[in-house]
């Protein structure tokens, strides 16, 4: 069964948004406490790594801050920080996508034999060069 929030943890809750709009550190520090747990359970779910997850933490919680004048309490602020979070983590796939990079040290094992990584050059050989430069 799901557990629901009784009236009074959500006026609560509430209560302590409100302080943290008015710019109340204590008041953000206790939402912080409160989540921070399950934000980075959430987070290190989604992107399986602890190091980007401790950054979506992180990130989630800066961008929560920034942002508080835009919560509308319409909701539980758990409930807005996860979806924060969620987008947080989401772009962290993407950006960890386009940044895949390999050591040129490495090698490239074949199952037979290793073969060092080379860089291929695009420009014309010499030969091409010098066949050019007699037309």
């Amino acid at each position: 069964m799901f557990a629901m929030s009784s009236p009074i943890q959500i006026d609560e809750e509430a209560a302590i948004v409100a302080q943290a709009r008015l710019g109340d550190a204590k008041a953000f520090s206790e939402l912080l406490s409160r989540y921070e747990g399950k934000i980075f359970r959430l987070a290190l779910h989604i992107t399986q790594n602890r190091e980007d997850a401790e950054d979506v933490l992180q990130e989630a919680f800066l961008k929560a801050y920034e942002h508080l004048d835009q919560f509308q309490g319409q909701s539980k602020f758990y409930t807005w920080i996860v979806r924060i979070a969620v987008n947080q983590a989401l772009m962290k796939l993407r950006k960890r996508k386009s940044d895949r990079s390999v050591s040129l040290d490495e090698t490239i094992d074949t199952g037979e034999d290793t073969v060092a990584r080379e860089i291929a050059a695009w420009d014309e050989n010499p030969e091409q060069q010098y066949s050019r430069e007699e037309i």
